[in-house]
């Protein structure tokens, strides 16, 4: 059986050497390396999204009536039209929701399961190797159960106002009569065709038409994704885990299972059976404030709260003034949080996630009193919390990808939404059902469901989520919401999330200077620094060398999306990384 699915899997095309070589895997998605202007806005009402479309759409919402959760799901599906190597009705979302009547914060998990009859060993070929990550992401078999419906179908029930056909108004819109391409959209569909789209004949038909790309100029038509839309704004969840968006989604995957019997993929009863999870928000104190953000399968909210809390200690035990120790600090709560996401998180419906003792004061005390203040920790193990003696387990290999969105939304009764959403890698697994873009997360999972007999707790397993690295964030002061952040990037975005927070928090910085400051990141054996000639003119680098970090450089590609209240205002920014904008109900101050 090993043997059926490795050739099955290794049928698809290799890229050549060159091509790949110019991918940043830690970082693949492209970002606007001109953009330099930020989109600001300010007001009762805010709405920040990845694309003007999605922005200006969701602020209608607002405009018609319409809650923070009738936003989201308005420029929902509207990125699934202009940003669908982002994110989309074929992928998976975490919501963070402040109901603001009832003082209370929901967490709704909309992340894609693993279908009932995926394998331990699916991603191992006949001679026990690991199959390449991106040979893996063109595979029928990386796509997950999606849950973006189903979550937008739930935050609806409980949280929205205005009609469910109603949100879905611009999206059929833009799908059916087009709209013009932007560069970033273009540039996707490039990085696409060298990520691999020969498996995919939906995919050239309608993202590369007669092999070139779309012309800028010229509004871009998705029909069937216009059809798919209109059924889902008229049968809403049935529609599409039951009814003919259903049938479509099985009939195009099994006729690859036709095709190669090594694939295992989604079944009707998987998609019959998808629900949504409501979890528990973790929080955890920082200095005055309560940061809340998204538990396991979640690996992000758990690394930003402890990386947050181990710099909180370290800054306090240094006592210096000086800047560099502030980046070598944050480095080294980064790394360590890193080391604990690889080898704890998983779905808790496999191994039980000792959440309390990772996030504990004594635990991260503990942790923060091995790391040097005059020397950096290359490679650091995890830690031993309470609740994890017994499980035995082993850490795995971090994960690549990166096609993800962020949404900020705060309507003018005060209830707020940081919702992010994500098809995995840039377009996903590249397959199309319905126009909608298939996600890839089963490579989320471990690839190896062991190590040297010791399990991985982001084993693959029937029903069960993938780790993500998605970290929504809604934090508090005084017990009232003060700001709202999240961003996309893979396996980074707890590492932006943490750097704008300490620069909104501690630093004072206004949504839009958050949004531009150069960011720091990490890998086991070294940092990363966003390339710029700032770091260089406060001398950062050499400083930090003299520390012991082995410094590298990277674009990264963020698009952190910003809501924070200052003076009796809600103040919003969009990262200049991408094409992102900020909106609010009083437009005059927009600029």
């Amino acid at each position: 059986m090993k043997t059926q699915r490795s050739l099955g899997l290794v049928l698809f095309f290799t890229l050549p050497l060159p091509l790949l070589a110019q991918v940043n895997w830690n970082a693949p998605e492209s970002i606007d390396v001109k953009k330099t202007k930020v989109s600001t806005a300010s007001g009762q009402a805010v709405v920040v999204t990845a694309n003007p479309l999605a922005s200006d759409a969701a602020l209608q919402a607002l405009k018609d009536g319409g809650t923070a959760m009738d936003a989201v799901i308005t420029a929902q599906t509207v990125l699934a039209v202009v940003e669908p190597q982002s994110s989309g009705l074929g992928g998976g979302s975490f919501l963070l929701y402040w109901d603001q009547a009832k003082k209370t914060l929901h967490a709704l998990d909309g992340r894609e399961t693993a279908p009932a009859q995926v394998e331990e060993d699916m991603w191992i070929t006949s001679d026990g190797k690991a199959f390449p990550w991106l040979q893996a992401t063109r595979s029928p078999s990386a796509i997950g159960v999606p849950g973006t419906t189903a979550l937008l179908w739930e935050g609806h029930r409980q949280f929205g106002r205005l009609p469910w056909r109603k949100n879905f108004k611009k999206s059929i819109h833009l799908a059916k009569d087009g709209f013009i391409p932007s560069p970033r959209f273009l540039r996707s569909i490039s990085l696409a065709k060298t990520l691999g789209i020969n498996h995919s004949r939906a995919f050239r038909s309608l993202y590369l038409p007669n092999g070139s790309l779309p012309i800028q100029k010229v509004p871009f038509h998705n029909l069937e994704l216009a059809s798919t839309l209109k059924r889902l704004s008229k049968g809403g969840i049935n529609e599409f885990y039951r009814g003919k968006v259903a049938n479509k989604l099985i009939d195009d995957l099994q006729l690859q299972q036709n095709e190669n019997e090594a694939v295992r993929t989604i079944t009707y009863e998987d998609l019959a059976n998808y629900k949504v999870q409501k979890r528990n928000p973790i929080c955890r104190k920082y200095k005055s404030w309560k940061v809340c953000s998204f538990p396991p399968p979640s690996g992000g909210g758990v690394a930003v709260l402890q990386a947050l809390g181990t710099y909180e200690f370290l800054s306090k035990k240094d006592g210096s003034k000086e800047t560099v120790n502030n980046w070598h600090l944050l480095a080294e709560s980064l790394r360590f949080a890193d080391a604990d996401r690889s080898h704890w998180i998983g779905d808790p419906i496999d191994w039980p996630v000792p959440i309390q003792g990772l996030l504990e004061d004594e635990y991260i005390k503990e942790r923060a009193n091995t790391i040097l203040i005059s020397n950096a920790t290359l490679r650091p193990l995890p830690g031993d919390p309470k609740g994890g003696k017994f499980l035995n387990l082993a850490s795995q290999p971090r994960t690549a990808g990166g096609g993800t969105t962020h949404i900020v939304v705060v309507d003018i009764d005060g209830n707020i939404a940081s919702y992010t959403s994500s098809v995995e890698t840039v377009f996903g697994s590249r397959y199309l059902s319905g126009g909608m873009v298939l996600n890839n997360q089963l490579t989320d999972f471990s690839f190896l469901s062991n190590i040297s007999g010791k399990p991985i707790a982001n084993r693959i397993r029937a029903n069960k989520r993938p780790m993500s690295s998605m970290s929504p964030v809604i934090v508090f002061r005084d017990n009232r919401p003060v700001l709202a952040i999240g961003s996309p990037g893979g396996w980074l975005i707890p590492h932006y999330i943490t750097n704008a927070l300490i620069g909104a928090l501690d630093l004072k910085l206004s949504p839009k200077e958050v949004v531009r400051q150069k960011l720091l990141s990490v890998q086991p054996n070294y940092t990363v620094l966003e390339k710029s000639d700032t770091w260089s003119k406060a001398n950062t680098p050499e400083q930090l060398k003299n520390l012991g970090h082995q410094i590298k450089y990277s674009s990264f590609s963020s698009g952190l999306a910003i809501i924070k209240w200052h003076k009796g205002n809600w103040h919003g920014a969009a990262d200049p990384r991408r094409e992102g904008k900020a909106v609010s109900l009083q437009a005059e101050k927009n600029h």
